[in-house]
């Protein structure tokens, strides 16, 4: 069996989760979640090393190799990482302020014994090691260990250094901004995909209402198609992909049941064959985990599939 293949095979438990490599699925709790496909591949990032802070640079190179993104977008996974892990006090990804993420929680491997975390051996992503073999490696002498840890002391002091620096004061000493909904309007109908990211960066939640119809940020954009037939379509697809990435749920109704893929395909708007429609689709029904049918208006679903959703009878 080669690398890649016993690679393939992990199956991580922590902190009630378990992470499953084979079938790229997400457990919490005993009960299965969704979760995209980039927060999951940077929690298997730091999976890889648990215990050990995992840089930014680091992330941002594996995690999106040979793409050039905004800085936002890491944090933007980690948010919905943590989304999905239910870590709102966030203990089981930990920030390193001014260096990157870690795992600070006790990580077992296919089942085995627990992984060392700190002081234990990290796991080289290219070496052909199962959980046991990990399980199996042999603590470190006194001496080495009390090495390691005063390399772990200048690291974190150099994380201290760079976490208070005057650079980092100064921007802490800033007001935080906040963006109103009336902003992200007017950021949506300019399809202005460096204020969303900005606003998204800052903690705007894509998922707000707009009115009390229960129109949110992506229902919004789609109007477009019915405002402005000769709007840039590439552009409003990818004003789409950052909401998604921003953390939208492509779940949400608004009061009369519609969701943004029941908008995006009628006639009336956006059709079939728009790219933002094509590519809500896909979010929709492509991949392990996808939502499927529950991204469909309440009205175009069965009764059998409205029950199973615990929506009430049409």
């Amino acid at each position: 069996m080669s690398g890649a293949e016993r690679l393939s095979r992990r199956r991580w438990r922590f902190a009630g989760c378990v992470f499953d490599e084979a079938n790229w699925t997400l457990v919490v709790d005993g009960r299965r979640v969704y979760a995209e496909a980039k927060p999951l591949e940077l929690l298997r990032e730091l999976l890889l090393k648990a215990g050990d802070v995992v840089t930014k640079e680091e992330l941002l190179h594996n995690i999106w190799p040979q793409v050039h993104v905004v800085e936002a977008s890491l944090p933007t996974a980690v948010g919905k990482l943590r989304k999905a892990l239910g870590d709102d006090g966030h203990e089981i990804i930990e920030t390193v302020s001014g260096v990157g993420y870690r795992i600070p929680v006790e990580v077992e491997l296919n089942g085995g014994s627990p992984m060392q975390v700190a002081s234990g051996p990290a796991l080289d992503s290219s070496a052909q090691l199962s959980g046991h073999a990990i399980a199996a490696a042999k603590p470190a002498p006194a001496f080495p260990r009390l090495m390691i840890l005063a390399a772990g002391l200048a690291v974190g002091l150099a994380a201290l250094a760079v976490a208070f620096s005057p650079t980092e004061h100064a921007d802490a000493a800033k007001t935080k901004v906040t963006y109103s909904q009336q902003d992200a309007a007017n950021a949506l109908r300019g399809l202005d995909i460096g204020k969303i990211e900005t606003m998204l960066a800052a903690g705007w939640d894509p998922n707000a209402m707009f009115d009390k119809d229960g129109t949110n940020a992506m229902s919004y954009l789609l109007n477009m198609c019915e405002w402005d037939p000769s709007h840039d379509q590439r552009k409003m697809m990818l004003l789409g992909r950052t909401l998604l990435e921003g953390g939208y749920d492509v779940q949400n109704r608004n009061f009369w049941g519609d969701t943004a893929y029941s908008i995006a395909k009628a006639k009336r708007y956006c059709g079939p064959d728009h790219p933002i429609t094509k590519m809500l689709k896909a979010v929709c029904y492509n991949g392990l985990g996808a939502p499927g049918d529950r991204c469909l208006a309440s009205y175009e679903l069965t009764p059998a599939q409205r029950k199973a959703q615990g929506l009430p009878p049409a």
